[in-house]
């Protein structure tokens, strides 16, 4: 009964520990990608985008967060995945701009970020 409460008590604190990613509204654009398995072809598609594309990711300000069969260990995991598989682009405001269940976003993903209007600003400084 002892070890019961603890581990309650324990589950719960990690639970509180979850940031919202809202938190990074106003501070970065979002990659949120929710696969089922390690070896999920979205994972992998992404590595490779990302291990392609890393000056143009950074340029643009986008930070990537996984969720593993809907969990992460930093972030709470959003409504909009709502226990679906893929990808998902959320702006500075923390609105949903584009989604995809495969990697076709890789596609149109810095064209969509380009057009937005704080990344115009953003241009003048681009390294890439």
């Amino acid at each position: 009964m002892k070890y019961s409460i603890i581990l309650l008590i324990t589950l719960i604190s990690l639970q509180l520990m979850a940031k919202q990613i809202s938190e990074l509204n106003w501070e970065k654009r979002l990659l949120v990608i929710s696969y089922k398995n390690n070896d999920d072809l979205v994972k992998q598609k992404t590595k490779k985008f990302i291990s392609e594309n890393k000056c143009e990711i950074e340029d643009r300000n986008l930070e990537i967060i996984y969720f593993y069969k809907f969990k992460n260990k930093d972030f709470e995991t959003p409504q909009f995945i709502n226990d679906q598989f893929g990808i998902w682009l959320i702006g500075y405001d923390g609105i949903v701009k584009d989604y995809s269940p495969d990697d076709k976003i890789f596609l149109r993903l810095f064209d969509m970020i380009d057009s937005m209007p704080m990344r115009k600003d953003e241009m003048i400084n681009d390294k890439c």
